[in-house]
This record gives C-alpha cells, structure tokens and sequence, in this order.
C-alpha cells in the first residue's frame, strides 16, 4: 500500500511538474507576442489552450495587440500626412531641442542652406549666424506669443531677408523637454523690391525737381524783372524754360514707357518685318548728324536672316536708343558700325559699336540699371533721361532675348541685343 501511495505522489508530481512546464512555455510565448506586438495564434494550440483555460486571456491580448497596432498606424499615417504638408510648403521649417540641436528640417530648409552634411543633430547656431535671430530666441516670450520678426542673414556672401516665427512646443504631460518649431519665410526678393521701389521714386524726384526748379526760376524772374530785363536776357531766360520743358517731357515719356513694358508685357505687336531696312533707316536718320570727313555710319548684315517676326516700333526704339547713346555719350567717334549676325542657336545678334571714349569697368555691370550714369553731370548736360538703357533692355526681354555690352576704356564701347530668330506664330519665351 506503502509503494502504490509512493508511485501515485510521484505520477501527480511528475504531472504538476509538466503543468507547470507548459504554463511556462505558453507565458514565454505571450510574452514574446507581447513584446513583439503580434498576435498570439489561437489555432496552433486551441485545444491545449482552451484545456488550461488560457484561450480568454489570449484573444483579449490579442484584441489588445490589434488596437495597439491599429493606433501606430494611425500615428504613422498622421506623421506621413505632416511630413507632407511640412515638404510641401515654401517655408523653411526647423524644429529644434531647448539645447538648440536640430531634430527636424523640411525640403525647403534643406534646399535653402544646400549644405553637404546632414542638418539632423546639428547646432541652430551652425546654420544661422544671426544675431538678430538669437536675440529673438533668447527673449522669454518668444514661442509663446505669435508674433512675426525680421532678421538678416550673410549667406555665403550674399544677404538674405527672412521674416520668422516660432511656436514651442511640449510634451503631452508637460513634464517633458520642450522642442521650437523654427518657421523661415524668405523675404529677400521683396525687400530688394522694396529697396528698388524707394531708389526709383528718389532719383524720380530728383531728376524732377532739377527743371522744375530752373523752370520756376527763369518764370519768377521773367514775372518779376522783366522791365529791367533786355530782349536778349528775356530770350535766353525763355530759351532755358522751353529747355527744360522739353526735358522733363522726355523724362515723363520715358516713364511712361517704362511703365507700360513692366505693366502690360503682353502687348508688344509682333509682325513679320525686315530687320535690315529697319535698320537701314535708323542709320539714315542720323546721317545728317555726322561730319563726313571724320566720320561714317557703316552696317554689316548677315543676310542670311531674311524677315522674321518682331515688333518694329519697340525694336525700332531699342536701335535708337543705342545709337543716340554713342551720338550722345561718345561724340567724338569716327566710326559706327552696326553688325548683325545669325548665330547656329537661333538667335539674331545685334551690335552696335563705337570707337569712343569707352565705359569704365566698374559701370559695365550697372549701365542698363534705371537712372544710372557713367558720368552724372555730363549725361544731364546733354538730355540724358538715364532711362534708355533700361528701357532698351525691358523691350528686349520681351521679346525672348537679353542685352550686354563690352568696353575698352580709351577705345569704345559694343552694345548687343539678340532677338529670336522666329516666324508668326512661333512661341517667345521672355527671359
């Protein structure tokens, strides 16, 4: 009796034991399912399960599992959503730590600083090298108050405007670090705008103030003294009036023009026309200009280009301009050649040149710039508006082509012009 109660402890030992095993295998299993997040597979061992009474406990942590997941999606799906609002606007968006390490930038911040190392993990202050922009971030109530802020960059040697904002932002239970949302927008072309809008209204002002200004002189005096004034005082006093009315006519007809180009680009009239006799007349027109003995007008024309498709007023306006610049600014030439030639890329080369005085070199860049002049005193002597140029290059762009010039002080200067060798019809595509 001894043996069989000893055999029947054993049995239910060696049993226990193996419950217990397999209470330990399946605990493993879920918590590896657990730690995983994936679902516990009912149907490798529903029926061991259900015997031990594990089958409840294993479909609510699967339930459990498939809204864990369910919510990561989700949450992937938002991140992905943001991601691509983020990439897809045109500010510069940085987010950063309180330590001031970059955790996240969009496409645009990546295509604005165009850096070859990663802008992940790296200082605010490596990037943005603006005091302005640190004092902002040091004041305390940055982040808390929306509040837009200018600053300046030096961006590899070129300045940059940007008007910036910032928002912070903090954990869920508040107890967390703090991260910026660093929003960059780029200002730049606005305020060159801006900066050409204030020149161009003060050298309007000032080219319109001087004859004004003669103008009211000579008239009050006129007014006032004209008793005491001999006829040829008188003539001479109304010889400067009419003067600078017609100068300021000039300069308001310029304006005008300019205007127009810049606001109404679209309403330059394209005809098919010959390039050569436009040219042709131009050059006779100031023939009668010129002192035969020291002086000549030639034209070189490649004849391969025929008639083709531009309009005659406006482009009639450029080659004056060009060859009243050299009447005006080099009188002394003793040749003017204009040249035209047709390139293998399509385009109509125009130049005009003279062997003048020439322009400096450091005025080259800037002589179609509005109001600009080589010399200030000189130009304004001889009726220069300063307006020409500018106007010669808006009327060019509109047509699809571009204006350069190239000097050699002492020896003359070369103006070009190209225009799209193109018939009726053809698209221009303004540069």
């Amino acid at each position: 009796m001894t043996w069989f109660l000893g055999i029947l402890a054993a049995g239910a030992s060696f049993a226990l034991f193996a419950y217990i095993l397999k209470v330990r295998s399946i605990v493993r299993d879920l918590a590896d399912s657990l730690q995983e997040g994936r679902r516990f597979l009912l149907q490798e061992r529903s029926t061991r399960l259900q015997h031990l009474g594990f089958d409840g406990v294993i479909r609510q942590m699967n339930q459990l599992v498939d809204r864990c997941e369910s919510v990561k999606q989700e949450e992937s799906g938002y991140s992905n959503q943001i991601e691509a609002v983020l990439g897809s606007i045109q500010e510069a968006v940085l987010i950063f730590d309180d330590s001031r390490m970059i955790e996240y930038a969009n496409e645009s911040a990546r295509r604005l600083f165009q850096v070859g190392r990663p802008i992940k993990g790296a200082k605010l202050e490596s990037f943005l090298r603006s005091p302005s922009l640190l004092d902002f971030l040091g004041n305390p109530m940055t982040g808390r108050e929306t509040k837009l802020h200018q600053i300046s960059l030096d961006w590899r040697g070129e300045p940059l405007w940007f008007e910036v904002s910032c928002a912070m932002v903090e954990s869920i239970d508040g107890s967390g670090p703090v991260s910026t949302i660093l929003v960059l927008h780029d200002i730049t072309r606005l305020k060159s705008l801006e900066m050409v809008r204030r020149d161009f209204v003060a050298n309007v002002s000032h080219e319109l103030r001087t004859p004004l200004t003669i103008i009211k002189g000579f008239a009050e005096t006129l007014k006032e003294d004209s008793d005491d004034l001999s006829n040829e005082s008188k003539a001479r006093f109304i010889g400067k009036i009419v003067n600078n009315a017609q100068r300021l006519h000039v300069l308001v007809e310029d304006l005008l023009t300019l205007s127009r180009l810049e606001s109404k680009p679209d309403q330059i009239e394209m005809g098919m026309y010959s390039f050569k006799d436009l040219l042709t007349d131009a050059l006779d027109n100031y023939r009668s200009r010129i002192v035969p003995e020291r002086q000549k007008l030639e034209l070189v024309y490649d004849e391969r280009v025929g008639d083709f498709s531009f309009d005659r007023f406006r482009i009639n306006q450029v080659v004056d301009n060009l060859v009243e610049n050299a009447f005006r600014y080099a009188p002394e030439f003793t040749c003017l050649v204009i040249k035209v030639q047709l390139e293998d890329d399509g385009f109509v080369i125009c130049s005009v040149a003279d062997d003048g005085q020439g322009i400096p070199t450091k005025d080259l860049p800037h002589i179609f710039e509005r109001f600009y002049r080589v010399d200030k005193g000189r130009s304004r002597e001889r009726g220069g508006t300063g307006l020409g140029l500018s106007i010669t290059k808006h009327i060019v762009q509109l047509h699809g082509g571009r204006v350069w010039a190239e000097s050699v002080p002492g020896k003359g200067a070369t103006f070009f012009f190209s225009l799209p060798h193109q018939l009726i019809g053809e698209e221009i595509v303004a540069s």
